[in-house]
C-alpha cells in the first residue's frame, strides 16, 4: 500500500504510480486508515477551540493529507464543459493550466460546502468517525467506479490506471470495507452516493470530452465527498 499513500496522499512516502494502479483496489483501506487521523484531528480541536476554528483545521487537515490534486482536476474539468464550443475546444480548455472563472468557482464552491457540512455536523464519536471515512470511502470509491466504467484518453494518469483496471477491483475494494457496518450499520452504504455521482460526472464527462480522464476522476473525489458528508449530517 506504500505506493497509493505515495500517491494519493501528501504522505512523505516513495512509490511507483504503475504499482499504485495495480493496487487500486486497496484504496478504500488508505482512506479509511487516514480518515482516521482526520477523525482524531477534529475530535481534539472541537475539544480545545472554537467550532468555527475546529472546522477550518479539519478542512486544512483534509487536503493536508489527501492533497489538492484532486481539486485542481475538478477546477480543470469545470472549465472544461462550461466551454462552448466543439469537443476540441472543450478538451483544450479541460487541459489549460490556467485555472478559469468555472474552475475557480467550482473549486470555492466544494471548499465552502465541506466546511459548512463539517461546522454543521452534530454526533456522538462513532458517528464522527463513520463522518469522515464513509464520506472519503464514497469519494475513493466514486474514482474507482469512474476507472471501471469509462473509456480513459489515449494518455494520461487515468489510461495508466484503466489499463491496470481488472474487473475484480472496484467489488473487492467495496466488500473489503463492509466489515464497518458492524461499527457504522446502515450509515455505510452512503458510501453508494459516490457511485452515483461517479455515473452522473462520467456521463458528462463522455458527453463533453469523450472520456473520463485524471481531471474527471479528481471532480468524481471531490464532489462525492462534500455530497456525502452533507448526506450524512442528515442522517447522523
Amino acid at each position: 500500500m506504500r505506493d497509493l499513500l505515495s500517491f494519493f496522499t501528501r504522505i512523505p512516502m516513495k512509490g511507483d504510480i504503475f504499482k499504485a494502479a495495480e493496487q487500486i483496489y486497496l484504496l478504500n483501506l488508505i482512506a479509511f486508515l487516514v480518515s482516521i487521523i482526520i477523525f482524531f484531528i477534529y475530535e481534539l480541536s472541537k475539544e480545545y477551540l472554537p467550532a468555527l476554528f475546529s472546522s477550518l483545521i479539519t478542512l486544512l487537515s483534509i487536503y493536508s493529507f489527501f492533497g489538492l490534486l484532486h481539486l485542481d482536476g475538478l477546477a480543470d474539468f469545470s472549465d472544461g464543459i462550461m466551454k462552448k464550443g466543439s469537443t476540441e475546444e472543450k478538451i483544450r480548455a479541460l487541459k489549460d493550466v490556467n485555472t478559469g472563472i468555472s474552475g475557480t468557482f467550482s473549486s470555492v464552491m466544494i471548499i465552502l460546502g465541506l466546511f459548512i457540512a463539517i461546522y454543521s455536523f452534530h454526533g456522538n464519536i462513532i458517528d464522527s468517525l463513520g463522518f469522515f471515512s464513509i464520506s472519503e470511502i464514497s469519494a475513493k470509491t466514486s474514482m474507482i467506479t469512474g476507472i471501471a466504467l469509462f473509456r480513459s484518453p489515449e494518455a494520461g494518469l487515468a489510461k495508466i490506471f484503466k489499463d491496470s483496471y481488472k474487473p475484480w477491483y472496484l467489488p473487492v475494494s467495496i466488500f473489503s470495507i463492509l466489515p464497518l457496518f458492524l461499527i457504522f450499520h446502515i450509515y455505510l452504504f452512503a458510501i453508494f452516493i459516490g457511485i452515483l455521482i461517479s455515473l452522473i460526472v462520467g456521463k458528462i464527462s463522455m458527453k463533453n470530452f469523450g472520456f473520463v480522464n485524471g481531471d474527471t476522476l479528481g471532480a468524481m473525489n471531490e464532489i462525492s465527498r462534500v455530497l456525502t458528508m452533507w448526506s450524512l449530517c442528515f442522517m447522523l
